[in-house]
């Protein structure tokens, strides 16, 4: 059983080694989550605790640096535009899952409430609802 204990803070080492994985596997075609699975393994996280980490901190970071590349040191990285364009649906993908996700909570919320007012009624004997 692989059993992960929660670790709060990120060292310097733990950040670069995530922006590595997840980079490398975007630059390959590959999806971020993939890049969090790998990092997850490595890193004794949960992948959630390291997509939270690239979303909330990192992804930022590299995006404001791939916007302020100079047009010489873009010859340097290959496919910075490509990169850029990912990252950026990336973003998009994540906050429309999120949405997705705020929707979905909320209809449970929804059910699960009418489901306990229907398990109170029948354990007060009402057998006929309107």
């Amino acid at each position: 059983m692989n059993v992960k204990i929660r670790k709060d803070s990120w060292s310097v080492e733990e950040d670069n080694l995530l922006k590595e994985l997840v980079l490398k596997k975007i630059e390959q075609g590959h999806t971020q989550i993939s890049g969090f699975e790998e990092a997850s393994i490595l890193l004794g996280r949960s992948k959630q605790a390291c997509a939270f980490r690239w979303n909330k901190n990192l992804r930022p970071i590299v995006l404001q640096r791939k916007t302020s590349i100079k047009p010489t040191v873009a010859k340097e990285v290959p496919d910075s535009s490509t990169l850029q364009n990912h990252l950026q649906l990336a973003m998009e993908s994540y906050d429309e899952m999120r949405q997705s996700y705020d929707e979905i909570a909320n209809a449970y919320n929804l059910l699960k409430r009418d489901y306990e007012q229907l398990v109170n009624w029948v354990k007060q004997g009402i057998t006929h609802i309107e």
